[in-house]
């Protein structure tokens, strides 16, 4: 389940595929591996030879194949894509997710991977930085919270985004942290285990915290059979609202968990004047997603965008590699962990404190 809820949800689009294929396991495999070779973007960007792929994962399979030899192979063809938001959901057999730190615990130095984890965390920022003065508010389950934490002689704000998926996005109470935050020396925005969510969501939000007009990011959508097929590039701006919050230091909190939405918040607010990141590397879960059903009835996503710099260029590492099943590496790398955390420490928060008040 915690890995369902960091998915990407903005732009999910579903369909059947076509009847092109028997449902049988040959069929199944030739269905999920030609909707990725028509509809998936970073082929070339990963120089991925897909061709060759099909012949080592699908060569064994035939009519009498089970479902979980079936399983493994499409999972082979996934774990070669490296992708946040490339993934296959077969009800009682499994789910896989084709991102290569997939098995990367919440805690550098904690092997429990679950929810408590994350709740003790946010308990600790309330009750030993926000000394349990804070603001609340819940929609569907999902808990966001700000206040402030003085620290040499200074006041910075702090808010808990925990993600953009919401249709009911509580934006007022957004624009009330902004609003008190008017008034600090700083802020902090908290994104860490933020799956993202809707594009609307992070939008609003993102206009809410720049103050300066900008060019964030670029992008293109396949749109034909092959590999090199897309759109015209398309523009991502940042629009700032009346009301935004001007011109504050602003530090933003991520981790591996920090995917979708949330990186490209992250995008739009790195092109502010004195933002910087602390954490961990994001997830790098860039694209739009699209949902497809196989004959069998078996889920998988995968995503048919691409992304540019401001600049135009493929948004890649300092290695040259494409960004997508990467991330964003952190300007102060200061990943969760969780024996300080006992303690009553939250290390990144720590960092972005002093940070801040330098």
């Amino acid at each position: 389940m915690l890995f369902l809820l960091i998915l990407l949800l903005a732009g999910c689009e579903k369909a059947l595929l076509k009847e092109e294929f028997g449902n049988t396991p040959p069929g199944n495999f030739n269905a999920f591996w030609l909707e990725f070779d028509r509809a998936y973007g970073a082929m070339q960007p990963k120089n991925l030879n897909w061709d060759s792929l099909k012949v080592v994962y699908g060569n064994t399979l035939n009519e009498n194949t089970d479902d979980k030899t079936l399983f493994d192979a499409l999972s082979g063809l996934l774990n070669e894509i490296n992708d946040g938001h490339a993934d296959l959901l077969a009800p009682g057999i499994g789910f896989y997710r084709s991102w290569n730190r997939r098995d990367k615990s919440f805690f550098q130095d904690f092997v429990t991977q679950d929810l408590k984890t994350v709740g003790e965390q946010q308990a600790v920022i309330r009750q030993e930085y926000l000394n349990n003065q804070f603001k609340s508010t819940t929609v569907d389950g999902w808990y966001f919270f700000y206040g402030s934490i003085e620290k040499q002689n200074k006041t910075i704000g702090y808010l808990y985004i925990p993600t953009f998926n919401l249709n009911n996005y509580p934006d007022a109470f957004i624009q009330s942290a902004i609003d008190d935050f008017q008034n600090f020396d700083a802020v902090i925005i908290d994104l860490r285990f933020n799956g993202g969510g809707t594009t609307e969501a992070f939008v609003k939000t993102l206009n809410k915290f720049a103050s300066k007009p900008e060019l964030f990011l670029k992008s293109k959508y396949r749109n034909g059979p092959g590999h090199g097929d897309f759109s015209e590039m398309l523009e991502h701006h940042i629009r700032p609202q009346t009301n935004c919050l001007n011109n504050k230091p602003v530090a933003i909190l991520m981790n591996s968990f920090t995917a979708s939405s949330s990186e490209h918040f992250i995008l739009g607010m790195k092109t502010q004047e004195g933002v910087f990141t602390v954490g961990d590397t994001t997830c790098g879960a860039f694209s739009s997603v699209n949902e497809r059903l196989m004959p069998n009835g078996w889920k998988f996503r995968l995503g048919g965008q691409i992304v540019f710099t401001s600049e135009g260029n493929l948004m890649v590492d300092d290695k040259g590699n494409y960004l997508e099943g990467i991330g964003l590496a952190p300007d102060c790398y200061v990943p969760d962990q969780w024996i300080p955390l006992k303690s009553g420490l939250d290390m990144p928060l720590e960092k972005a404190l002093d940070e801040l008040t330098k």
